[in-house]
């Protein structure tokens, strides 16, 4: 017997497609002088969805590294070009609205249910998995370092001992780690693999498709007409 999760999240095939034309319509509208307004109407959709959690984890990411492609692009540039480049992380950042709420082991459970080949499916889990833990290494040797009271601007070179040692060592383990997890849980290319959880598609899903491609619709006729 197969059980239907029943999730307040987007169907993870439709996040992850979604989110890709976000980032791929975003750049092609980027100097459309009302990007301003595909960045709002999306951002309202969001809201609506109950996406406000993620958003405000994004929106320090999006100011600093905004700034920072503004600033650079300003050196060699003009105001306008630093402008777009800011719209273009800004298209980034709504992306990462709906890529960041895919839950990885339930968008490999979608891809099974689609019989997408395992090895594409497995590869994907191993990458989104690795990455996160990475992530938290990385913290955790930041953290290490600064409770030895080691700073860059001080001793540059055993503050990248400090940190690219260990990272290198940890990058090694984990490796070895997920291999090891994949194979004691019995995940194989070779076999076609099942799962008691089924990912449906569900009337929010089906809410959500609708606005958003209705949207998207509207602003790529707007392009289109060259307003």
């Amino acid at each position: 017997m197969h059980m239907c999760k029943e999730t307040r999240d987007i169907h993870p095939i439709l996040s992850l497609v979604f989110s890709l034309l976000l980032f791929v319509m975003g750049l092609l509208f980027v100097k459309s002088t009302w990007f301003w307004m595909y960045v709002v109407t999306f951002s309202v959709l969001f809201l609506l969805f109950r996406f406000e959690k993620l958003m405000l984890k994004l929106i320090p990411f999006v100011l600093a590294f905004g700034l920072v492609m503004g600033s650079l692009t300003l050196i060699n540039g003009s105001m306008q070009d630093a402008l777009y480049a800011i719209y273009r992380v800004l298209a980034l950042g709504l992306a990462g609205v709906l890529s960041m709420s895919i839950r990885p082991i339930n968008l490999v459970r979608a891809l099974n249910q689609l019989r997408v080949p395992r090895w594409i499916s497995l590869g994907l889990l191993i990458v989104i998995r690795f990455i996160q833990i990475f992530r938290e290494e990385i913290k955790r040797i930041l953290q290490a370092i600064a409770l030895r009271g080691i700073r860059f601007a001080s001793t540059p070179a055993l503050w990248s001992r400090a940190f690219f040692i260990p990272l290198t060592v940890r990058m090694l383990s984990i490796s070895e780690g997920l291999a090891t997890s994949l194979e004691t849980r019995g995940f194989s290319t070779d076999s076609a693999g099942s799962s008691f959880v089924v990912i449906c598609l569900k009337r929010r899903d089906l809410v959500f498709s609708i606005l958003f491609l209705t949207c998207l619709t509207v602003f790529t006729c707007l392009f289109l007409r060259g307003h």
